[in-house]
């Protein structure tokens, strides 16, 4: 997946700063109304396996 950029390190699509997942899924993180982006969340979500 082109041009997705990527901060969380310990994400298993995570690569140098970009997401490798074919696709990914972003919700709402609360039952607010959303005005930011620290009111959504990545659910594609998965850890490196150590």
């Amino acid at each position: 997946m082109a041009g997705i950029k990527c901060g969380v390190e310990e994400c298993h699509f995570w690569d140098n700063m970009a997401c490798t997942a074919d696709a990914i899924e972003v919700r709402s993180s609360g039952d607010r109304k959303v005005t930011t982006s620290d009111g959504t969340a990545c659910h594609t979500f998965r850890p490196k396996k150590k």
